[in-house]
């Protein structure tokens, strides 16, 4: 990809502590037969996503950037709580298996409708569906058979987690994405921190 040319999105980033206890329960996952038919994400490269940009020019993140602040501003910080497994599109043929997320996601589908409305007056499409806060834990195989794939469902409605997650966001995060062979490899571009809004 061009040089000039950057594949981004907007994320709420996990701390360490996070991608440790998402770690132990994706090694929980993997010990049964069903997860023989899902490509997992690697722990460091879990986040929240709130908007996909897609390849902007390396010109217009400035503009981005001003986006983001205007998104943030008199947002405070809040929590999230990671709850149960879930699948899309459904748990009878999934594509995707991830946590649920709960806790205060008022205020993130806030914070996501106000990333929406700032984009899309620089131009952005807006997303065709709503908001749903995940945390995605792995992709099921295209050749995955029709059994496989019901497996991997069964594993999502029986499986409860051990110990609540609890994720604490403070910042919105423009993220790069670069492609490569073993997989997306992701870097921070610009931070905007939550904050109550004192003025």
């Amino acid at each position: 990809m061009d040089s000039a040319i950057l594949r981004v999105f907007v994320a709420i980033e996990l701390d360490p502590r996070v991608r440790a206890q998402l770690k132990q329960f994706e090694r929980q996952l993997q010990t049964d037969s069903a997860a023989s038919a899902v490509r997992w994400v690697a722990p460091q490269n879990m986040h929240l996503t709130l908007k996909f940009l897609g390849n902007v020019e390396r010109a217009r993140l400035d503009t981005t950037q001003g986006a983001l602040a205007r998104a943030a501003a008199g947002i405070p910080p809040f929590e999230l709580v990671a709850r149960g497994l879930d699948c899309f599109p459904n748990t009878r043929r999934p594509n995707n298996l991830w946590i649920e997320l709960e806790g205060d996601v008022e205020t993130a589908a806030l914070l996501a409708r106000r990333i929406e409305d700032e984009f899309a007056a620089l131009g952005f499409p807006r997303e065709a569906r709503g908001f749903t806060p995940h945390l995605t834990l792995g992709r099921v195989k295209h050749d995955a058979s029709l059994r496989a794939r019901a497996a991997v469902g069964e594993l999502a409605k029986t499986t409860v987690l051990a110990s609540q997650i609890l994720i604490r966001v403070d910042a919105i995060h423009l993220v790069r994405s670069d492609l490569q062979p073993g997989g997306p490899v992701y870097s921070l571009l610009y931070t905007e921190r939550l904050k109550n809004d004192i003025s």
